[in-house]
């Protein structure tokens, strides 16, 4: 059975040139930097969003759409601004935050719990950027580039662990975000990348886990 194990926390003292992490906003804009795939957010759930949370991980239903980058800034489908719903103002700010981050024209928004596994072998997305942040759960799983085997990412008919045990290196170094965080990815289509960050979702679904989870993604299909 699988069991989810603790994973090393990443102190906030420690950066790599692949990665950036830290207690304010603003570190997010350093997934621009030539060097960096994963700039991470560390910040805890607001306390107030607790009961609509709840809520979420208890519904079989998820919020899924594609939305201009005009719409999100104007608060549309979520609005900064809400003061009825805690849960729905704070992913307006971080939508828009995305929004204003990517500089691109659309963006694919997904809300909702999730059951089961999303991806269990340790991957890179072919997308320019990504934004994750779990509100309930056990957080993405990523990287940092020195533990990476590139070579073994290439797909491959591996059952996703020994897939996964070639790809990494040193799996006590493999890095988990917390609830809450909110988590940048570089992917393969953004311009010039050539280390798009390493990364999976946590296996739940043997330990009857639920995540409830806000996914942001650049849509580059025209």
């Amino acid at each position: 059975m699988t069991s989810l194990v603790a994973l090393p926390a990443v102190p906030s003292s420690r950066q790599d040139s692949s990665f950036r992490l830290g207690g304010d906003p603003d570190v997010l804009a350093s997934i621009h930097e030539a060097s960096v795939n994963v700039a991470i957010w560390a910040r805890p759930v607001p306390p107030a969003l607790g009961p609509e949370i709840a809520t979420w991980a208890g519904k079989k239903d998820a919020f899924e759409g594609i939305f201009d980058a005009a719409e999100i800034k104007a608060g549309r489908p979520f609005d900064p601004e809400d003061d009825t719903s805690p849960l729905r103002s704070d992913i307006g700010r971080l939508l828009r935050r995305f929004a204003e981050l990517t500089r691109v024209r659309r963006v694919q928004v997904f809300f909702g719990a999730i059951r089961h596994d999303q991806c269990r072998k340790f991957h890179v997305d072919y997308v320019r950027l990504r934004l994750v942040t779990t509100y309930l759960g056990p957080g993405t799983e990523w990287l940092p580039e020195d533990v990476v085997r590139r070579e073994e990412l290439a797909p491959a008919p591996l059952a996703p662990a020994e897939a996964n045990r070639r790809i990494v290196r040193d799996p006590d170094k493999i890095r988990r975000a917390s609830a809450g965080d909110v988590v940048l990815l570089k992917g393969e289509r953004y311009p010039g990348t050539e280390r798009a960050a390493v990364h999976r979702s946590p296996p739940i679904q043997e330990l009857g886990l639920a995540r409830v989870v806000l996914i942001a993604t650049t849509y580059d299909k025209r």
